[in-house]
């Protein structure tokens, strides 16, 4: 469906009945990366799954380069649905997303869970990568951000390819936008240290993308955080592992 927001056009799904759930898609990717955890668990909650600003088949609008910008769109999302609060589950770089609308939105967080993802910023070498890739994706084409990321997402080369192909549909202009966002990103550790709201991680120990220990260390960022590390996961858990990952975010 599309829905309408004084900044955006959104293309999302909802589904389910309960309490409401906002996931979050990562880098290149969209809302279709959630649908096996969507089918198992909507008898257990509202979810709400958009594509993100400029990516998938939502509209650019006036993009700033930002993940703040990013965050109140999601709680302008939140508003078009009559949403007070929801909890919110970020994959990879929808994961620093969710911590930017924590820090900018706590007021209307429920829960936050962050999947494949880390809270710290990046580091100069990565920052100048994302760049770089953000240019060579304006001459080049999204191809260029399929090819690169795609076989490092999962051991599964099916899934890859899929993923590839998702990644390559992307507006080149959306993808230069977030590649910006991730790459003037800060340190939100202490974000998730002042959590009023449940903090799950949900970590692949297989990741080729986020470090084993970036994942374990969200679970010592805040008292009560939780942690679970799905043995035989990557990059890309609610794919790999939809019914440990559906159950997990369910239940915080």
């Amino acid at each position: 469906m599309r829905l309408k927001t004084p900044s955006l056009e959104f293309e999302l799904e909802t589904r389910g009945e309960g309490r409401p759930i906002i996931l979050l898609h990562g880098l290149g990717l969209n809302h279709g990366i959630w649908q096996p955890v969507v089918d198992l668990y909507a008898d257990q909650a509202y979810f709400i799954t958009p594509d993100l600003r400029g990516q998938g088949k939502s509209s650019l609008g006036e993009a700033d380069g930002s993940l703040e910008q990013q965050a109140d769109d999601i709680a302008e999302l939140m508003d078009a649905l009559g949403l007070e609060k929801a909890v919110l589950a970020g994959h990879s770089m929808g994961g620093y997303l969710s911590l930017a609308f924590a820090e900018r939105h706590p007021e209307r967080l429920a829960g936050l869970v962050l999947v494949a993802s880390n809270a710290r910023a990046d580091t100069p070498e990565k920052k100048a990568g994302r760049l770089k890739d953000a240019e060579a994706i304006l001459t080049e084409g999204s191809q260029v951000l399929a090819e690169s990321l795609a076989p490092r997402l999962s051991d599964d080369l099916e899934l890859n390819h899929a993923m590839s192909l998702q990644i390559a549909e992307n507006n080149p202009k959306g993808l230069w936008n977030v590649l910006h966002a991730l790459a003037s990103r800060p340190d939100r550790r202490d974000v998730i240290a002042g959590l009023a709201c449940p903090f799950l991680a949900i970590v692949g120990a297989q990741d080729k993308i986020v470090a084993l220990e970036l994942g374990k260390e969200l679970g010592s960022l805040k008292a009560d955080a939780r942690l679970c590390v799905l043995p035989k996961a990557g990059h890309m858990p609610m794919l790999e592992e939809p019914m440990a990952t559906g159950a997990l975010i369910v239940s915080i």
